[in-house]
């Protein structure tokens, strides 16, 4: 009987090991290394579909100059590419979807004082598919101003929003917006007046629904405040030509809100940190639903446990709460009602440096880029916190921007991955940081570098589907696709 027992056991310990090796299988794949040529040293990456992988190459993060769009098979095998004219304008948008490539410039137009904002649809084959189309224009009101535009796209790709912001004659702020087809064709549009005098307002977020309702996310600090006071949070909802406008809370202050995309109940709702008044420190979570206009809003907190406060080793913050570093990566929606929160405490640093060329002294500065923990939290519908994991990266680098630190985040059925570069200062190792559905968790190296040096690009890479991410690397001082294609 004992025997049984013990093959039993050792059966379902088979079992479970397996399952997990079968979860954790991945396969990689590399492209050739390129030396890149020409002014485009940056590359991100758009999408991929059944006719290859698509890539953005771009000189500077303004995207004015040496823009071009390249594809590249199913085996990363390069295939062609385009270079797209932006004289006098920028590129604001690129979209893929299953009709073509939409990109979308905004565009300064001198003898009328104008900036317009300007759609193309190309097929996958890089060929204009019919006329521009103009979306929206905008009053250059002084030297410098490119159009407040800002363009975004439906969960379900078949609505284009435009919207644009302007002062008016009042203290008041108008709100322009247009919904277009994916045909490019204005379905809807309306001005609203935001009754906000005597306020500084900025948009920080947007949504567009798939039934055409519009949420933003807007940071409102009035004028007569001290320079450092804390702004308030409202959430406004445009449906046709009415608008609601609701302060998300003034009990406490928001720390790196987003609007997440709900698809269940097709509105966004508002997910942020929050830190007590006067004091320093993140101490827990909050969750805004709106509902119906005529309803009123959910507000659901949760605050940060000892034990979770306690596992965070920064000390910059109060005895209770964790450190305000921290700042919303990603927030993922689960099908049962609750929230997955990715988030990363990051700093930046400046240094003044005091050196002698020619026997003069000079003065130099260094920005010093830090990336360090990654927390992961996650909720049920009631905003309990399941669990969390906390990851420690401590990734320092120089005047790069950051270009290499943070995480490439890859959301699966049954986990999600991590992958970074770790200790790029003594040129370390890649790695992926796997966590399980129910908060068991595995780090491994992804990458060795014992015969070639890789990093990897975080800000450029994507999840283009439900298995695969594909991830811009410097291999060997090279340009290089990796793709990861997991079961």
């Amino acid at each position: 009987m004992v025997q049984k027992y013990i093959q039993k056991s050792r059966f379902c310990l088979l079992i479970f090991i397996l399952g997990t090796l079968a979860a954790q299988a991945q396969v990689l794949e590399w492209s050739n290394p390129i030396k890149l040529k020409g002014g485009a040293t940056f590359t991100k990456v758009i999408g991929e579909n059944q006719h290859g992988t698509y890539l953005l190459r771009y000189r500077n993060r303004f995207y004015t100059k040496n823009i071009i769009l390249e594809r590249f098979n199913h085996q990363l095998t390069f295939e062609k590419s385009i270079h797209i004219e932006l004289r006098k304008a920028r590129l604001s948008k690129l979209y893929i979807t299953a009709k073509g490539i939409l990109l979308i410039k905004a565009k300064y137009i001198r003898q009328h004082q104008e900036n317009r904002l300007i759609a193309q649809w190309y097929d996958f084959d890089f060929i204009e598919m019919g006329d521009p189309v103009l979306l929206a224009t905008s009053t250059a009101r002084e030297y410098g101003d490119r159009g407040n535009f800002r363009v975004r796209i439906s969960d379900d790709l078949q609505k284009i929003l435009v919207l644009t912001t302007e002062k008016s004659s009042t203290p008041n702020t108008l709100i322009h917006y247009r919904i277009f087809t994916d045909a490019l064709v204005a379905t809807k549009g309306h001005t609203f007046s935001l009754n906000y005098p005597d306020a500084k307002i900025v948009l920080q977020d947007l949504v567009v629904t798939n039934t055409s309702s519009i949420s933003i996310l807007a940071r409102i600090t009035p004028k007569s405040l001290k320079r450092d006071a804390t702004s308030n949070f409202h959430l406004i909802t445009l449906h046709d030509s009415t608008l609601y406008a609701r302060q998300v809370t003034d009990s406490v202050n928001l720390k790196s809100p987003k609007l997440t995309y709900n698809r269940k109940l097709d509105q966004a709702i508002v997910t942020s940190f929050y830190s007590l008044k006067n004091l320093r420190g993140i101490v827990g979570t909050l969750f805004y639903t709106p509902g119906n206009p005529q309803d009123s809003p959910q507000l659901v907190w949760s605050k940060f446990s000892t034990d979770l406060i306690d596992e965070i080793t920064l000390n910059d913050r109060n005895e209770d709460a964790v450190s305000e570093g921290f700042y919303i990566l990603r927030t993922i929606p689960r099908s049962d009602g609750g929230m997955l929160i990715i988030a990363e405490q990051k700093n930046i640093a400046t240094e003044d440096d005091i050196i002698l060329v020619n026997g003069l002294p000079q003065s130099t500065l260094k920005n010093i880029y830090n990336f360090n923990e990654v927390l992961v939290l996650n909720y049920d519908d009631s905003a309990y916190l399941d669990w969390h994991k906390l990851i420690t990266k401590n990734q320092t680098t120089v005047n790069d921007g950051g270009y290499f630190s943070s995480v490439v985040i890859y959301t699966g059925p049954k986990y999600i991955q991590l992958i970074y570069n770790d200790q790029l200062r003594s040129s370390g190792e890649v790695m992926q940081h796997t966590i399980y559905n129910n908060g068991m968790e595995k780090s491994q190296k992804l990458l060795k570098t014992e015969i070639d040096f890789v990093a990897i690009v975080p800000s450029e890479s994507k999840q283009v589907s439900s298995k695969k991410v594909i991830v811009p690397t410097s291999k060997n001082r090279r340009f290089a696709l990796l793709k990861l294609v997991y079961n």
